[in-house]
């Protein structure tokens, strides 16, 4: 077959803002290492959804984006690709499928046609078989901050901050997440569901638990870009951005404690505005004593955030997070203010020596 009969899209010298990942890639079952996973990246975050209007794609990066986006000396792109090209043309992910009889598969299917890299040109071919799982976002998707996803270096860092990235929008929370279903995001399942030869140590929660989870949401956390942008919350039990689902002693799901910031611009408020909000919103709160509503406290939040107050900024968006993670308490029905009131009755009467009417 000719190259001719092949499409392959115009790739951009300027790196694309976001990775937009749709929700069957984000929570299937895959295990790319921290390298593997940025030249995935790199195809993804140049897709379109009309690249595909032709026949399958042919993605073309030359040596010089990959020395740029990758952060990899040109002299040693080959070197140090070719090995991680050849890994990745082998991978496998597993997709989430429901049978007819609502039980839950996975079905595995290679990422790649095929990759090479030849003449300091890396060509990367998707495989087709994923096609909508690579185009069709109508179950949602991630997106993800591309500078900042390849600035992480370990890979199940990487996979967190993805994962973390499909729940930005308001209207979208995160549910508990099993533990089984965990593992397999982070790339620790076989085919059959059970834990990889190579991954036997992580039979033991607790090894999951720190190197997946803990030490994940610790590297997070301290990037001076992303703690920008995602704020971790402690739990009830001083856990850093995560609360433990139990079931008796077993652990059984993990819910993350997490807020997307949302980070003012010029083009939102200029200084002067900034400094107007804040006494508008600080007096109001003050003087008058009213609890800030979470519009206003957001607000509030970039307004500090505008004339350089990260610290204050940072005290508000944590009282955001704090209220959206505490229930608030149900309202008291008429049946519930009666026998409080009969109950307050009953202990005066008896203080009083239990006189007559």
């Amino acid at each position: 077959m000719s190259t001719e009969q092949y499409y392959y899209p115009v790739v951009s010298d300027n790196l694309p803002k976001h990775i937009k990942k749709g929700h069957q890639l984000v929570f299937s079952r895959q295990d790319l290492s921290a390298r593997e996973a940025d030249m995935f990246a790199l195809m993804i975050a140049q897709m379109k959804t009309n690249d595909w209007d032709h026949s399958t794609p042919h993605y073309e990066f030359t040596s010089n984006q990959l020395s740029d986006w990758l952060g990899v000396d040109t002299k040693h792109i080959g070197s140090n690709l070719s090995p991680v090209a050849n890994r990745l043309a082998s991978r496998k992910i597993g997709i989430k499928r429901e049978n007819a009889k609502g039980d839950i598969e996975f079905d595995y299917r290679p990422l790649f046609k095929h990759i090479a890299y030849k003449n300091g040109v890396l060509t990367m071919v998707p495989n087709d078989m994923l096609k909508s799982e690579y185009i069709e976002y109508n179950h949602g998707f991630a997106l993800i901050n591309t500078r900042n996803f390849f600035d992480v270096k370990k890979e199940y860092s990487k996979r967190l901050y993805e994962l973390l990235s499909r729940f930005k929008s308001k209207g979208y929370e995160m549910h508990t997440q099993s533990l089984q279903e965990l593992k397999g995001v982070f790339g620790l399942l076989d085919e059959a569901g059970k834990i990889k030869k190579d991954k036997s140590s992580f039979k033991n929660n607790s090894v999951f638990m720190k190197r997946c989870i803990r030490q994940s949401i610790k590297d997070l956390s301290e990037h001076p870009q992303i703690k920008k942008e995602l704020l971790f919350i402690d739990s009830n039990k001083g856990d850093l951005g995560f609360e433990l689902v139990k079931k008796g002693r077993t652990i059984t799901g993990i819910r993350f404690l997490f807020r997307w910031l949302k980070l003012g611009t010029i083009d939102e408020l200029n200084q002067h505005d900034a400094i107007k909000t804040i006494k508008e919103l600080e007096l109001k709160r003050l003087q008058e004593n009213v609890k800030l509503s979470d519009e206003e406290l957001e607000i509030l939040a970039i307004a500090y955030q505008c004339i350089g107050k990260d610290d204050k900024a940072a005290q508000i968006e944590e009282t955001l997070a704090k209220r959206h993670f505490t229930p608030e308490p149900e309202p008291q029905s008429a049946d519930d203010d009666l026998d409080a009131f009969l109950d307050k009755i009953n202990t005066l009467t008896e203080v009083s020596g239990n006189p007559d009417y």
